[in-house]
């Protein structure tokens, strides 16, 4: 019985179509002894900052739903490990690389992606992100996230 050359071709193309989605997604866990009391991390993505060509950036997608409010003035920390080494990498305020607002906040029960710009690309790292409530002491760890950037991170992005 002779193989008919379409079935092949139709799986190369189904396969082609769901392999951008699949290439771009980072297996993450959330923190040790950290809640996520702000909700849930869906899906992150990593990417090549644009313009950056000559300095390793990248910009981190978090996609999150929120099971409570979280209000302006929420902070953004981008933090790495190295061994027993935490290091700071950058901080953010939440409204500025989310949709919200400073007289809005994000509602529970919404979906809503974080974008991190210009982080620094360091290979073999744990690089965690967190949302942390501003008081008026340290601020309190809402939703934490670890996760490693495979070394081809720089080479999702095509342009």
């Amino acid at each position: 019985m002779a193989m008919s050359h379409v079935q092949p071709m139709l799986l190369l193309l189904a396969s082609l179509f769901f392999l951008p989605v699949l290439h771009g997604a980072i297996d993450f866990e959330y923190c040790a002894k950290n809640g996520n009391d702000y909700g849930n991390v869906t899906r992150i993505e990593v990417s090549p900052s644009i313009g950056f060509s000559e300095n390793p950036y990248i910009t981190i997608n978090l996609f999150c739903s929120a099971s409570k409010n979280i209000f302006p003035g929420t902070l953004v920390y981008v933090t790495y490990r190295s061994g027993d080494f935490i290091g700071f990498l950058r901080t953010y305020n939440l409204c500025d690389v989310t949709a919200c607002n400073t007289e809005s906040v994000i509602e529970a029960g919404t979906n809503f992606e974080i974008t991190l710009p210009e982080v620094l690309y360091v290979k073999e790292i744990t690089y965690s992100v967190s949302l942390r409530e501003r008081t008026y002491q340290d601020p309190i760890i809402k939703m934490c996230v670890d996760f490693k950037v495979p070394a081809s991170a720089p080479a999702l992005v095509t342009i």
